[in-house]
């Protein structure tokens, strides 16, 4: 592998301990990382989601590593501990949809069986947005407004999707709620850490469930609507 940054990487999000762009650094996949390290990719994932490896996460969710943070950590000299930052929550919080538990879960939910490839695509780019949106909504106080209309805007697609497959009021409140575990998760991380205090978790718990009901009422509002409409249409 050349000694550059692949470009994915360079357009995909980066933690708080990304060097200047003008560094040249040998980046991995994780299958090298791997074999760096003598571990398998469950293991590797696990440091990283604990702060303990920096990650860099490409916008196709592939995770690469630098051959310096691996080489430190196996020495046994990684960085210091990473700051808490609305960009370190976000990256975080991203990061669990790779999580095995995670997809695990939501693979076992009744309403996923519902949902063809496509479907599940978009459901997840809809996650994911939510997440960006639902942490953009806890770090400032002048843009919540335009921040929550964006929020409500996808809110309102799973409301139609949901109707669209004929889920119950219940399978379409979960297909929803589930893009609220990863930044749950995400915010625990840095709380076990200690890179983050109790109350100012407690203060983006706060954040983020205000920011989730009350997209979860437009969600519910447009659902509604198309349900009425089938039922219209069908009787």
């Amino acid at each position: 592998m050349q000694d550059t940054r692949p470009s994915d990487a360079r357009e995909g999000q980066q933690s708080e301990h990304a060097e200047p762009r003008a560094t040249t650094r040998r980046w991995l996949s994780i299958h090298e990382a791997c074999a760096l390290l003598g571990v398998d990719k469950s293991t590797l994932r696990r440091w990283s989601d604990a702060g303990k490896v920096p990650v860099f996460l490409t916008p196709g969710g592939h995770r690469r590593y630098t051959e310096e943070d691996l080489l430190a950590f196996a020495k046994g000299t990684g960085r210091p501990q990473r700051r808490f930052t609305p960009q370190a929550l976000t990256q975080a919080s991203l990061s669990q949809y790779q999580q095995d538990a995670y997809v695990t879960d939501v693979r076992q939910r009744p309403w996923y069986g519902d949902y063809d490839a496509e479907s599940l695509a978009e459901h997840r780019k809809r996650g994911l947005a939510m997440v960006t949106l639902a942490v953009r909504y806890g770090s400032t106080r002048g843009e919540r407004a335009e921040i929550l209309a964006e929020a409500c805007t996808i809110a309102a697609e799973y409301g139609r999707d949901s109707a669209r497959h004929g889920l119950g009021i219940g399978s379409a409140v979960e297909t929803y709620l589930s893009a609220r575990t990863p930044i749950v998760q995400g915010v625990l991380q840095f709380l076990d850490a200690g890179a983050l205090s109790t109350a100012k978790a407690g203060r983006i718990f706060a954040d983020v469930l205000e920011f989730m009901d009350r997209s979860l009422a437009a969600m519910m509002r447009q659902y509604e609507r198309d349900m009425q409409g089938i039922d219209a249409t069908e009787h």
